[in-house]
């Protein structure tokens, strides 16, 4: 079990992306809106989409709306929706999508999720040693193909999560993210970060979902679902050595606020959940290992 803690990607630190920021038409002062009209605002750190609350909207500034009088929040800009939650809105762009960030920190690892392309590939360079790490992952998955018969005709299905650990630990590094496609890629959330080693996951660790989707049945017994989000759940059990019982804690109790990658195991897919845990419980069973029990709770 790994926990990445996520570094916040900027303006500073988003140093390009081929996915243009051209939703909507820019707020403009001088510009009277009607109801339902949309709006972007691509000041630094914001990057919104707002929708008109009320006709004759005229130089009601969206940021500074903040008793959503005028204008409603809408979410993040096409750009900027894979750097922040909701982890079900995606950046979508046609042909791939690929972006260069700088953090101007070290950074070992990176996490995908939410993810629709054919390949990732993953690019550092340094200003002084050059290339120093570059890979490309197969999004491709092989999950449930056990015979000749599901290669040839089982759908091709595509994995949805990445994470890389272990990435050279360059405080300088640039570090370009090209998400490959024939026809368009898309990513719900993508992170970089130092990560922390729990423990060793255990067999029985339990996945699954809180559906925030709504059934209502009418008077004739007719139901009509209307689809929602939804968020990943988790809960494992570590084996720590006991020796580093208070190491795991500080790092667990680092992340109680914070967003965060949760990787049970890198190299199985259905995995990986970012958010929060809701608790964690940590047995000292003897001198030399010790239990330690956490629930994930996934953001949408």
């Amino acid at each position: 079990m790994k926990v990445i803690q996520s570094q916040t990607i900027t303006d500073s630190t988003l140093t390009s992306s081929t996915v243009t920021e051209a939703d909507h038409a820019a707020w403009s002062s001088v510009t009277t809106y009607a109801i339902n009209d949309y709006v972007i605002v691509t000041t630094p750190n914001v990057h919104k989409i707002y929708k008109s609350k009320q006709n004759s909207n005229l130089n009601n500034n969206p940021v500074t709306d903040t008793t959503a009088t005028w204008w409603s929040d809408e979410g993040s800009t096409n750009r900027w929706k894979m750097f922040n939650a909701p982890v079900q809105q995606q950046t979508v762009n046609a042909g791939g999508i690929e972006v260069v960030i700088t953090p101007a920190e070290i950074t070992t690892s990176l996490a995908l999720i939410n993810t629709d392309c054919a390949s990732v590939t993953v690019l550092i360079t340094d200003p002084t040693e050059g290339t120093v790490f570059n890979e490309t992952y197969d999004m491709v998955s092989d999950s449930g193909i056990t015979s000749w018969y599901d290669y040839f005709f089982t759908a091709i299905v595509r994995k949805t999560q990445l994470a890389v650990l272990g990435l050279p630990p360059y405080s300088a590094a640039i570090i370009k993210v090209t998400l490959t496609d024939s026809v368009s890629a898309s990513c719900g959330f993508m992170t970089l970060g130092t990560y922390d080693t729990i423990g060793d996951s255990q067999y029985g660790a339990s996945f699954g979902i809180i559906d925030y989707s709504t059934k209502d049945t009418d008077a004739s017994g007719n139901v009509t679902v209307t689809t929602g989000n939804f968020s990943d759940t988790m809960d494992v059990d570590v084996i720590i050595e006991t020796s580093r019982f208070a190491q795991v804690k500080s790092v667990l109790t680092s992340v109680r606020s914070t967003p965060s990658v949760w990787i049970t195991e890198e190299n199985t897919e259905g995995t990986i959940v970012y958010g929060f845990f809701r608790e964690f419980d940590i047995i000292m069973t003897n001198p030399t290992v010790s239990l330690c029990t956490l629930q994930i709770e996934g953001l949408t």
